[in-house]
């Protein structure tokens, strides 16, 4: 999710020209009104959120189009942080838990950031019109049956989640060493994290780093692997895997994480500015989930773009690198 606690964070998502996603709405302070159809909008788009992959919807940002274009004056100041959570608690079923308010102010009232966790064990939840809505192509629209079914399977299922970084704040510094072909080591670290009630007993998380990285070197159990299904048609990359089987490893429970799994890689000197592509599959009884990873390099660093990061666009990455 995205740190949004300053007006200075939200005038930088309009300088950057973030657009929504999956993951990311903005709306006009005047939504938020008092009036029932306000507020069943207001239920419906968080149910919807966390009937997904969770998000952020941000109120104070005027949109065209999906790009957000400036900041309104804010809320009515009759609206608070209070207000918003006894209508959501109040009005959506089952109560949706871990939700963030963040008020932010503005030219003359506030602004809200309402920060929605992907709803696992209390899935799927009604908005007030006894319906079930999902995100899709940036709004808010009611499930089918079998999706309604998809969901409630989080209950009874492990949701495994990879985390990749590099050094801080995903970014690391890129140094050569004259004579040498490429650079010193960078170590990427994994993490898998289990967002279901369920325990996950028997998992394997598979990394495909592109075949352009030299010295891999895994730390932590990685072994060489051949694709996982559904990506044996990509020739651009190597695969590593690492199993996790309990016993005798622990099994994963929800908010726990394997951590300290790493592989170190370097960047051939011939490619200092090049943007390379990873993809990280992780495999479960139930669950299967794949994403989309950039590690664009630009001496003297190289930045970890991940798939919900609002700047991870590969052709706008490549256009920065001048590619």
């Amino acid at each position: 999710m995205l740190t949004l606690a300053t007006k200075d964070d939200l005038e930088k998502l309009i300088r950057d020209g973030v657009i929504e996603s999956l993951t990311l709405d903005y709306k006009a302070s005047p939504a938020l009104g008092k009036d029932s159809k306000s507020r069943d909008e207001l239920c419906k788009d968080v149910s919807a959120f966390a009937n997904s992959a969770g998000g952020q919807i941000i109120y104070g940002i005027e949109e065209d189009k999906t790009v957000p274009t400036k900041l309104d004056d804010g809320a009515d100041l009759s609206i608070t942080k209070e207000w918003i959570e006894q209508i959501i608690d109040s009005r959506i079923q089952p109560r949706i838990e871990g939700l963030i308010i963040r008020p932010i102010q503005l030219a003359k009232g506030y602004g809200f950031v309402i920060t929605i966790p992907q709803a696992t064990s209390r899935a799927p939840h009604q908005a007030p019109d006894k319906k079930y809505y999902k995100r899709q192509n940036f709004q808010s629209v009611a499930m089918e049956d079998y999706e309604i079914r998809d969901v409630l399977r989080r209950a009874t299922t492990p949701v495994l989640q990879v985390g990749l970084s590099i050094g801080q704040s995903n970014t690391s510094a890129l140094e050569f060493v004259s004579g040498q072909e490429s650079s010193k080591p960078i170590t990427l670290r994994a993490t898998v994290a289990n967002q279901s009630s369920q325990p996950a007993y028997h998992s394997v998380l598979y990394i495909g780093l592109d075949i352009d990285l030299v010295g891999l070197i895994g730390i932590g159990g990685f072994d060489w692997s051949s694709p996982p299904h559904g990506q044996e048609g990509d020739r651009k990359k190597r695969w590593l895997a690492k199993r996790f089987t309990s016993p005798p490893d622990q099994p994963l429970f929800q908010e726990a994480t394997h951590g300290q799994i790493a592989i170190n890689f370097s960047i051939p000197s011939k490619f200092s500015s090049e943007v390379f592509d990873i993809t990280t599959v992780v495999q479960t009884p139930g669950c299967a989930s794949t994403d989309y990873w950039a590690i664009a390099c630009g001496a003297p660093r190289v930045k970890l773009y991940g798939p919900n990061d609002p700047n991870y666009l590969p052709d706008k990455i490549r256009r920065g690198m001048g590619r």
